[in-house]
């Protein structure tokens, strides 16, 4: 489909022919955009961008600004890579790295809801829903089918393991452990049930997770000495990734209450 006539579109941007771009949208020199995206008016595609397959990027989003961070030089070059079958709603922002060359990375099939923020230097996974207003600083790492409910606060360089949850206005500084609930600031509810039931994971799976939750999240043993018993136990590889997301948090620290 062409280009709507009132769109800007470089010259030298890589622009496959069935990709959508709306009334006053903005494509910048040197980006990339696979087959099948789509975008929306009033958006913006950076310099640094590469886009995978099958995007929608809706009205007023800025992909590949330039980070919100006092020291940047714009002069840098730097990007944004992003997967396939992402849903950037209306006015999500995502920032390019502030390292020369470096990338912000977006996955594939994430939902960001209205308003989301990426800063520079994100790591996002797979399968991931950010609800509307979410802030997510410099450096995070996001894992996989992970859902960020609205107006969650993330500190730059804490991690959020797979298949965890935060409630509503949370406020994190340190790491939230695979498979857990957030809320609050810093606080930790249990087991995110639903979501490991929903995710497919067999009911033998589910037994070791809470087992291993109990053991180096609720015990009243040391941190060393939880980690010890639980390495005393056969768990599978899907309750060891929660033990090992304790044993080797980001230099955030973990949450365990």
């Amino acid at each position: 489909m062409p280009n709507h006539p009132q769109s800007i579109v470089s010259e030298s941007a890589q622009v496959a022919e069935n990709v959508e771009v709306g009334p006053y949208a903005i494509i910048e020199p040197g980006v990339s955009i696979a087959a099948g995206c789509r975008i929306e008016s009033h958006a913006k595609i950076c310099r640094g961008v590469k886009m995978g397959k099958n995007n929608v990027v809706d009205h007023g989003a800025v992909i590949g600004g330039n980070p919100q961070d006092l020291s940047f030089d714009p002069q840098i070059n730097s990007g944004v890579i992003i997967g396939d079958d992402n849903n950037f709603r209306e006015h999500v922002t995502i920032s390019r790295s502030t390292e020369p060359n470096g990338n912000t990375i977006i996955g594939n099939r994430n939902f960001f809801m209205a308003v989301s923020h990426i800063a520079h230097d994100v790591i996002v996974g797979n399968d991931n829903i950010l609800a509307n207003n979410v802030m997510i600083a410099g450096h995070v790492r996001i894992g996989n089918k992970v859902f960020l409910g609205g107006g969650t606060a993330i500190h730059q360089f804490t991690h959020v393991g797979d298949f965890a949850m935060s409630q509503g206005n949370s406020t994190l500084t340190q790491d939230v452990p695979p498979y857990c609930v957030a809320y609050k600031i810093n606080q930790l509810s249990g087991l995110n049930v639903i979501g490991l039931r929903r995710g497919g994971f067999s009911p033998g799976d589910r037994k070791e997770i809470k087992l291993a939750y109990s053991l180096v999240l609720k015990s009243k043993s040391t941190r060393e000495d939880a980690l010890k018993e639980a390495d005393s136990r056969d768990f599978g590889p899907v309750a060891a990734r929660l033990v090992e997301a304790v044993r080797s948090p980001s230099s955030r620290g973990i949450l365990t209450r």
